[in-house]
């Protein structure tokens, strides 16, 4: 199995882990994910796995930690794409959203 395939399958795999509750499996996978991505020098894959590992910090209660993530997260996806891409703005959602519910700035 290539890298990328096997990238793919670790989000996918983490995010059914994350939406069945199991968030420690769901951290696992995806930080295999983004080992691959940071490997593959893909900004796009790299915020792509992030905003997913932002999400699991989000539900477990981590809200720095995803913070961080996500603004990573829309680095790369600016990176990879330019500013304005579907991606980005899926992560500018999420980011402030988080930062709107902590009462937080952007």
């Amino acid at each position: 199995m290539s890298r990328l395939k096997k990238l793919g399958m670790l989000n996918r795999e983490g995010m059914t882990a994350l939406n069945s509750g199991r968030v420690d499996d769901a951290m696992f996978q995806l930080v295999q994910a983004n080992r691959i991505a940071r490997q593959l020098k893909s900004p796009l894959h790299e915020a792509k796995v992030r905003n997913s590992i932002g999400l699991v910090h989000q539900v477990s209660g981590n809200t720095d930690e995803a913070l961080v993530c996500f603004r990573i997260a829309a680095k790369s996806a600016i990176e990879g794409a330019g500013a304005g891409n579907k991606l980005h703005k899926i992560i500018n959602r999420n980011l402030t959203r988080l930062e709107q519910a902590e009462g937080r700035a952007a």
